[in-house]
């Protein structure tokens, strides 16, 4: 059950419901708020498996701009128990509380309203998925919020001051992560060693099989690691989304073996390969792929210094050339039997991005 006192510092166990609960209020905002949002996230120690926490539900409101809070009905919000605290200024950030007993100031819900794939944004996902990622510090952290209970049961400043560093420690992690592109929500950083999960876990999907790797050739954590984080001249990328793992891209210098057999020999050009795949089905069809290769394409030419990038999709892949082709890429020639997969050879297109 849901709610805290005013002032009242205290800890229950894990509750598998708080994610229901979370998709419920979820859906209630979309109704209230849905036509001024782009996007809500379950933040806070309710979203992080198996660690005890207030029984106060933390939800991420993502808006394109602080100024679009104006246009919120407060009507609605105040008949579904939501009040503005515009007494808690926080930089880039504004703040609504939901009351069971407003009487008695006991809450259930806080709304954390910022700016969608601003500071704040990355802030709070990062913090849950790397507890997520790494159970270790996410009992460290259990532990912290205990000690602190029980020093400070009445004291809801002293226990938010007692976590500052713990929180600060994490999110510095965060702001060392080696990120290639960020825009928006969209983020592109090179594989970590953790990220052998999320790529064995994709490479299994029949899915994400069907054009990559193939559906007769899936991978465990062990294969992961022996081709996807092999010394050589491939950058080696994840995709995260809204915080989220959520894809994989890769890019090189063409060789001189490519070269040959992409008719290149005697350029003197600078040519980058690229190839991806969205593994997250919840994120595929979504505009987020187009965005990708777009980003990627300014990334080579304008940091890499590539004058051409080209790709060879299968040809039957209709799909993934229709998108290429939307970001610029144009076809150049038919590259007949040149891939095998799934038992036999694939024909596939060359098409290529040229600098402009």
């Amino acid at each position: 059950m849901l709610g805290l006192d005013k002032g009242e510092i205290k800890l229950v166990s894990h509750a598998d419901e708080w994610g229901v609960l979370f998709e419920e209020e979820q859906a209630l905002l979309e109704t209230l708020i849905g036509e001024h949002i782009v996007a809500v996230q379950h933040i806070g120690s309710t979203a992080i498996t198996g660690i005890s926490a207030k029984p106060l539900l933390d939800v991420l409101v993502g808006v394109r701009s602080l100024e679009d809070v104006r246009r919120f009905d407060k009507r609605k919000l105040k008949g579904a128990g939501y009040y503005h605290l515009g007494r808690i200024e926080i930089d880039g950030k504004v703040v609504f509380a939901k009351f069971s007993n407003v009487e008695e100031l006991t809450k259930t819900h806080v709304l954390h309203v910022v700016e969608y794939g601003g500071d704040w944004w990355h802030k709070h996902t990062f913090f849950r998925d790397y507890l997520n990622e790494h159970p270790d510090v996410a009992r460290t952290y259990e532990v912290l919020k205990s000690e602190l209970a029980v020093a400070y049961p009445d004291n809801e400043s002293a226990y938010t001051d007692g976590k500052k560093h713990f929180v600060d420690e994490v999110l510095r992690l965060g702001e060392m992560r080696p990120f290639i592109i960020k825009k928006g929500a969209l983020f592109v950083r090179k594989l970590e060693d953790a990220d052998k999960y999320s790529l064995a876990k994709w490479l299994s999907d029949p899915e994400v099989l069907r054009y990559y790797e193939g559906r007769d050739n899936p991978f465990d954590v062990e294969k992961v690691e022996e081709e996807y984080f092999a010394e050589d001249d491939v950058t080696r990328c994840l995709i995260e989304f809204e915080g989220k793992p959520i894809g994989y891209v890769q890019f090189y210098e063409v060789d001189a073996e490519e070269r040959v057999l992409y008719e290149y020999g005697d350029s003197e050009e600078l040519i980058y390969g690229m190839d991806q795949f969205i593994g997250e089905s919840a994120y595929v069809n979504k505009g987020i792929g187009t965005k990708l290769i777009e980003l990627v394409i300014d990334y080579l030419l304008e940091e890499k210094g590539a004058d051409c990038i080209v790709m060879d999709p299968q040809a039957e892949n209709e799909r993934a050339i229709r998108c290429y082709e939307k970001c610029g890429f144009a076809k150049v020639k038919l590259l007949p039997r040149n891939e095998w997969h799934e038992g036999e050879y694939r024909d596939c297109w060359l098409i290529e991005y040229r600098r402009k």
